[in-house]
């Protein structure tokens, strides 16, 4: 007897282990992403942004005026002793809530015409330089410095920079030009000189690695207003690329969504899935997402509905209106050359553009970093399809919001189907 009401205490906790297994599966369903790296965003290695540095006078700086924007103030500061040169500069940074300099976090530099001067940063934006860390500053060619500047109202809220020597060699004309532009800009002023100046890349992004049965991405954080936090509403961007890409581009609209305060537009889509996100976290430490089915939230046209009679750019210089091929139904696929499946995917639009060229056309729409790119790719590969140039207004008005993606439509412009992979779409009309 006793060890039969074992055996049913047995079942009864397995039972109940089994209900709260599904239960956690279903909470499961939710997946967690840990950002735990900063990441480049396509801006880093473009934007050319200067530390510049003007000497002190005395134990006075002045603050960033914008170029004569807002009036100028004279902070009084206490300098570590030991140097004979005193120069200063700002470091943008909205994070930055400080009285007499805001948006921006000061820094001075000690003996700046040395070959490596030391740099102090006001992380506490008190003005006195003596109770902040000293920075060793790199001369031509040396690798850079990096530090982290924190929100004045969060200090676990952050974002990296990183500051390079400018390299000036063979630019004679263009020292010159910058020298009197800051003379001339921020008079009252004594600039140290343009080649003792430091250029300046921050990194506004944190990433980490989105894994599924079938695929992996690198998703990120965007700190969009530079402010240190990662969530801010209808600002800050949660940006997705190739598992092999290194650079996030958050200007590419097909490769971010905006975090929006409505929660319903808060959807991406990748490489054919569509994932909600239900969480981001305002230092940029984590991200949770969820694959759905929907496609609310993503700007689809939604069946049976037309699309914009949008105009086409070919790559044999033509310019068409959606409308030309209103009699025929249209397989639009969207890519990339480095979008997941490229190679295989094009090869069988050469096969479904065979399938029945008098009731069914077949576009590629090519989004390429330089438009001429379009027509060297068409001279190289003389496809049997249509090629297409791919603009941010074309992937707008036509509901499309990554790559690779597609569009079934029928006869005059309506939608039939979005996200038809070619494999799928091939078997599908096969079938019809």
């Amino acid at each position: 007897m006793r060890d039969l009401k074992s055996v049913i205490i047995f079942l009864a906790f397995f039972s109940f282990s089994l209900n709260y297994s599904k239960a956690q599966t279903a909470v499961n369903d939710s997946i967690v992403i840990h950002l735990t790296d900063y990441a480049k965003d396509e801006r880093f290695h473009k934007f050319q942004i200067t530390l510049a540095l003007f000497m002190t006078q005395g134990d006075t700086i002045k603050s960033m005026d914008f170029e004569n924007l807002r009036p100028e103030k004279n902070i009084i500061i206490k300098k570590p002793a030991g140097y004979n040169y005193y120069a200063y500069g700002y470091i943008f940074f909205t994070g930055s809530n400080v009285q007499q300099n805001p948006g921006y976090v000061s820094v001075l530099v000690c003996n700046p015409f040395h070959k490596h001067p030391h740099m102090f940063i006001d992380y506490n934006q008190n003005f006195d330089f003596t109770d902040d860390p000293r920075f060793t500053l790199p001369y031509f060619d040396e690798p850079p410095i990096e530090f982290e500047l924190a929100n004045s109202s969060d200090s676990l809220a952050r974002i990296k920079v990183q500051l390079t020597r400018n390299k000036l060699f063979g630019k004679a004309d263009f020292k010159k030009y910058m020298d009197e532009y800051y003379a001339y800009t921020y008079k009252g002023r004594i600039f140290a000189g343009i080649e003792y100046t430091y250029r300046e890349q921050r990194f506004l992004a944190r990433s980490g690695i989105m894994t599924m049965e079938s695929d992996s991405f690198r998703i990120a954080l965007y700190d969009a207003n530079s402010n240190g936090f990662y969530n801010d509403a209808d600002t800050d961007k949660v940006v997705f690329i190739n598992y092999n890409d290194t650079i996030f581009d958050a200007t590419n609209s097909l490769s971010y969504q905006v975090i929006s305060s409505k929660a319903n537009e808060n959807y991406f889509e990748k490489n054919g899935n569509v994932f909600q996100i239900l969480y981001a976290d305002k230092l940029g430490k984590k991200l949770i997402i969820k694959p759905t089915q929907t496609s609310n939230g993503l700007g689809r046209i939604k069946k049976g509905k037309k699309v914009p009679n949008v105009k086409l750019n070919f790559a044999t210089g033509e310019k068409k209106k959606l409308r030309k091929f209103k009699r025929k139904e249209l397989y639009i696929y969207f890519a990339g050359p480095n979008t997941k499946n490229f190679d295989s995917d094009t090869l069988l639009l050469r096969q479904i553009a065979a399938l029945d060229s008098n009731h069914l056309k077949v576009i590629c729409v090519l989004y390429l970093k330089k438009s001429y790119d379009l027509s060297i790719y068409q001279d190289q590969a003389k496809p049997n399809y249509y090629l297409v140039n791919g603009t941010r207004e074309l992937s707008k008005q036509l509901g499309i919001r990554s790559l690779p993606q597609s569009l079934y439509l029928g006869k005059r412009r309506r939608v039939k189907e979005y996200g038809l992979k070619p494999n799928e779409f091939m078997r599908f009309y096969l079938q019809k």
